[in-house]
């Protein structure tokens, strides 16, 4: 039986972490997996290394441009929020199929806005897994924070960065200016 799973929250929350762990216990049970990327992540490595106490194994890392179908048994989606709309049904079709899916990304934007199509994702998935970061302050943080001035005109921004550019803040920090 098919099913969709998804990890959302803010950068630096653990999201890509979980992902790499739950693909590490697929692997450890047999499972073949392949892992997604979006092509407009340049930080993507072709391999994923885990070793485990057990063994050491490399999942293959491939961008998605496209729908395309795959013989794994689970297939991985990392930065759920940079695909498409198309990727919404292309993950039912998936769990149709019988595969388990595990998609992680980011829920909102840098405003607290959906982003791309991680709420429609988020409304077909069977689990949700919310995840915080830690906020400067110490408080739990479920927000991510824009550094400097930005032009939020034309919707979603996607300026792909790290901590230069980013970080986690609670609510009270989030609303200082």
């Amino acid at each position: 039986m098919g099913r969709i799973e998804l990890i959302s929250g803010p950068m630096f929350s653990g999201k890509t972490t979980e992902l790499m762990r739950r693909l590490e216990r697929y692997s450890l049970a047999g499972r073949k997996v392949v892992l997604f990327k979006p092509d407009i992540d340049e930080r993507t490595n072709r391999y994923v290394r885990i070793a485990s106490a057990r063994q050491e194994y490399a999942i293959e890392v491939l961008t998605l441009y496209k729908p395309v179908g795959t013989d794994a048994d689970v297939v991985a989606i990392d930065e759920g929020q940079f695909f498409p709309p198309w990727v919404v049904d292309y993950c039912q079709s998936l769990k149709d199929q019988g595969k388990i899916i595990i998609i992680c990304g980011l829920d909102m934007d840098a405003r607290r806005q959906p982003f791309g199509s991680m709420g429609e994702l988020m409304a077909i998935a069977d689990t949700v897994h919310k995840l915080t970061a830690v906020c400067k302050c110490g408080a739990d943080a479920p927000y991510t924070w824009l550094k400097g001035d930005v032009n939020w005109e034309k919707g979603n921004l996607i300026l792909i960065g790290d901590m230069e550019r980013y970080e986690a803040r609670c609510a009270r920090c989030y609303a200082k200016p």
